[in-house]
């Protein structure tokens, strides 16, 4: 076939969502296209090896430009290219917008974006370990689960948060976001979960539904105001595709602006810089870019630590308010507490561990944009980390919290003395130069 009714471009996180609730329609044509291939590898459904697949065919393999906030480093973007999109590689976290988040976008101009307005698709989608409740719902094709068997340090690191003076917080995704716990995962028996997993896989024999893989979508066909097709590339020719009712472009934060801007529709000085046609002279396309800044402290560990295969790496957690820059919201600063470096961690036993503070709402700006007119081109990714000084207040903050956790029991007992940035950096000078030569996008 060569129209349909819906044409979605990404089967990712999204993506797998809306063929699955579109295809529910037996009279709708629905076509899927992902660049990559069928996610049957086994190292994506072991939890454990997730930092193995950045470097992977499952990955487009982007990375930012040189960024001056970060010591004019390339700081790795990854972005799945596989069925399921990044929800096949990334670390499996179960973690929903805080509620103040949506009503602020409701409170913004957003109607129906409010938290009360999404909490029933959360309820619908969820298959809660724990049971339902007001705020979980249980059923649905999204299996939310506890752990398997976190590591020791993992428990240590909640129990010494909670000395340090955070206090304990059973669920993230509950009443408040504020405290120390463990993160649930996307995990079903032990293994990852991705979308499409749990939205896809089960509806794959439906005969109105079309999956393609290894398309790579090159720009949207339009006629006049509408979107009327994409083409794509199958590695041997282009292939056009139509769409009787809706092209659905859910291809992600990064490749969504990159088709946009290849199909006319951008900043118009940017497009004719390429020799592309403006259909569409929209500036937001590609702008405002933004991404969370995370930076870790590193200990030695007394004892060598093996993960076991459903570990995620980064366990537990801990959510905290800014004591100088809150801004009304239940935290500021997300901490990720990890019982091995992430490359380490994939690998075998590890002799280090770490503490990782990111920004939770950062407010440095940067932007998508095109590096040619070439399809094939990567895009040019610059989320400008680190431009306002906002996120370098927070992330050395971040820091010392982290200090402040480690130094307490039983977390202390487990550790030996810290291999970086070094307890000789105490200064907020010498924190940010550890922050700026350190620090990465968790």
């Amino acid at each position: 076939m060569k129209e349909f009714d819906y044409v979605i471009v990404g089967a990712g996180s999204a993506g797998c969502v809306l063929a699955a609730r579109l295809s529910q329609d037996p009279a709708c044509q629905v076509a899927l296209l992902e660049a990559g291939g069928e996610d049957h590898a086994p190292v994506i459904r072991q939890p454990n090896q997730w930092p193995l697949l950045w470097d992977r065919a499952e990955g487009w393999g982007y990375a930012t430009t040189l960024q001056a906030g970060y010591n004019l480093r390339s700081i790795p973007c990854p972005r799945g290219k596989v069925l399921g999109g990044t929800s096949a590689i990334n670390a499996m976290m179960y973690i929903r917008g805080n509620a103040q988040d949506y009503d602020h976008w409701r409170d913004l101009g957003n109607d129906g974006w409010g938290w009360q307005d999404v909490l029933p698709y959360f309820l619908k989608s969820e298959d809660q370990q724990r049971g339902a409740s007001a705020i979980h719902g249980v059923g649905g094709p999204l299996p939310v689960a506890d752990q398997v068997s976190p590591s020791r340090f993992s428990q240590a690191f909640i129990e010494a948060a909670v000395a340090a003076g955070h206090q304990r917080n059973l669920d993230f995704n509950g009443t408040s976001q504020e405290g120390a716990g463990f993160y649930q995962v996307t995990q079903r028996d032990g293994e990852r979960c991705s979308s499409a997993t749990a939205f896809l896989k089960p509806v794959r024999d439906r005969k109105n539904l079309h999956v393609i893989t290894h398309a790579r979508t090159l720009r949207i066909a339009i006629d006049g105001d509408r979107a009327t097709g994409v083409d794509y590339f199958n590695g041997t020719q282009v292939v056009r595709v139509q769409a009787t009712r809706e092209v659905i472009l859910s291809a992600g934060a990064i490749d969504s602006p990159k088709l946009l801007m290849l199909s006319g529709i951008g900043e118009a000085s940017q497009l004719k810089a390429h020799g592309i046609e403006v259909l569409h002279a929209l500036p937001g396309v590609g702008a405002n870019l933004c991404d969370h800044p995370g930076s870790g402290v590193v200990f030695g560990l007394k004892a060598p630590m093996e993960l076991p295969p459903s570990s995620i790496v980064a366990e537990a957690g801990l959510f905290m308010k800014s004591a100088v820059h809150n801004d009304g919201f239940d935290s500021d600063i997300q901490f990720f507490a990890m019982p091995a470096p992430i490359q380490v961690a994939a690998r075998g036993p590890s002799q280090a561990v770490a503490i990782v503070a990111q920004t939770c709402r950062p407010k440095s700006r940067g932007r998508v944009s095109l590096r040619s007119a070439d399809p094939m081109d990567m895009p040019v990714v610059n989320p400008a980390y680190l431009t306002h000084p906002y996120d370098l207040a927070l992330q050395i903050e971040g820091l010392r919290a982290a200090r402040r956790i480690a130094a307490a029991e039983p977390l202390k007992e487990l550790i030996s003395p810290e291999m970086s940035p070094g307890a000789a950096s105490d200064s907020d000078a010498a924190l940010e130069i550890a922050v700026r030569s350190n620090g990465v996008s968790p």
